[in-house]
């Protein structure tokens, strides 16, 4: 069940048979129902989410109404950074769009890998580093694209996402109404 995630990871360093025994250990491996929060508003992170298989969406309530923040599927990462790090309580949600496999691991548990397994700190860099790429596009994506610019940006970026993900979910995503990007899409379509 953790093929996916381990050819992942050696997909950025070749990891030690060592570090494979342990992660499966340490690894929770549970399974979701979709609709299912997994943090809300106001607690701590305690755990780094990595899923197997389905999708989550993170968002945030602004002015009573949900700001989709995030969508993280199949080998990626969910995890509030600032609560996590800061162990303080955060304001973000973290919800399954789909039924969820995820492979769960405490911070604590976390922190014991870091120091056994210096390979390990190199990869998690890298993933840290992917995690603030694709937030730092999506703020730019924000502040600087057109309405249509934005959802051609989602097309060719997420095509895998289109099917699966809400098209509500997706307007909040990239900063629009509803009725906005019905209007794009029809423009698109007709093209």
């Amino acid at each position: 069940m953790l093929s996916p995630l381990f050819n992942f990871i050696s997909n950025i360093k070749p990891i030690s048979n060592e570090l494979k025994e342990l992660l499966a250990q340490k690894l929770e491996i549970i399974e979701v129902p979709k609709k299912t929060l997994l943090l809300r508003e106001g607690q701590t992170c305690n755990h780094i989410h990595v899923v197997v298989s389905g999708l989550l969406r993170m968002y945030y309530m602004k002015d009573g109404e949900e700001v989709c923040s995030r969508f993280i599927d199949e080998s990626l990462m969910a995890i509030s950074v600032k609560s996590f790090y800061s162990r303080q309580p955060g304001d973000e949600y973290i919800e399954t769009l789909e039924p969820c496999i995820l492979a769960r691991i405490h911070k604590d548990e976390l922190e014991l890998i870091y120091k056994e397994h210096d390979e390990f700190n190199y990869i998690a860099r890298v993933i840290t580093e992917q995690y603030f790429i694709r937030s730092e596009e999506r703020q730019y994506l924000l502040r600087k694209q057109s309405a249509e610019e934005r959802y051609l940006y989602f097309m060719d970026n997420y095509p895998h996402l289109l099917q699966r993900v809400p098209l509500t979910y997706i307007a909040s995503y990239i900063g629009l109404t509803l009725e906005t990007l019905s209007r794009i899409r029809k423009k698109i379509a007709t093209k």
